[in-house]
């Protein structure tokens, strides 16, 4: 009796001890997901002029309900301007670099939004012009496009317009800090794209470098509380 006593103490002490740690990690999650990161971007063109990685027809992002980055605050928006920019000595040495070109420095804050939720931040930069873009499915992440009509007269096309560099960047939390760029680099005159797309799972308070063949980006993304997880 005294040993069939013991164990359910036992038992008991091991179920409370349980529940404890289970209650402790849902504050963790909800904490986690109630933190705010500021999200550093630098985008820049490498001078190199090379054609390895090109397509053989000009490219559209799909990015749906893509969002510009914002410059002024909005209450409420999920999405806001960043407050400071720190990443000024990389900055600074891409200025000073024969082999490379600024293209954008900036970011944004936002939430530790969940992957199906976050908005694809709009990128354009550069010279804009038209394309013909055929009409693509639901699971296309680039569109084909044209200068002028195809000898094919039965693709279905449509009147879109485009950017040196054009697309978005999505970040978005799961276990980790993802960084999603879905982009197309038009190089001047040119009637063929550069696909830049990638999917890079990152620690936040780390230099984060990717690399295409015409154009590179470095992130750091900085909780605003520097108690949060990465």
């Amino acid at each position: 009796m005294i040993a069939i006593t013991m164990i359910g103490k036992r038992i008991f002490r091991h179920t409370v001890t349980t529940l404890a740690m289970l209650m402790a990690s849902a504050v963790f999650i909800t904490s986690a997901h109630a933190v705010e990161y500021d999200v550093e971007v630098i985008i820049f063109e490498h001078v190199r002029d090379t054609m390895v990685g090109s397509s053989d027809t000009l490219l559209l992002p799909v990015t749906r309900n893509a969002q510009p980055i914002p410059d002024a605050a909005v209450p409420g928006a999920e999405v806001q301007p960043i407050g400071e920019l720190r990443l000024l000595t990389e900055v600074e040495k891409i200025k000073t670099s024969n082999n490379h070109r600024l293209l954008y420095h900036g970011g944004w804050r936002q939430g530790a939004i969940d992957k199906e939720s976050a908005p694809y931040m709009s990128i354009a930069l550069g010279r804009t012009f038209n394309m013909l873009a055929e009409r693509g499915d639901s699971e296309s992440l680039f569109l084909r496009g044209y200068l002028t009509p195809p000898a094919d007269t039965n693709i279905e096309l449509r009147q879109r317009r485009s950017a040196r560099l054009y697309g978005g960047i999505k970040v978005w939390v799961g276990r980790f800090l993802h960084f999603d760029t879905l982009l197309a680099y038009t190089p001047p005159g040119s009637d063929v794209s550069f696909a830049f797309e990638s999917e890079r799972r990152m620690r936040s308070r780390q230099m984060h470098y990717i690399d295409n063949s015409r154009v590179g980006i470095i992130t750091k993304i900085f909780p605003v509380d520097n108690s949060a997880p990465n």
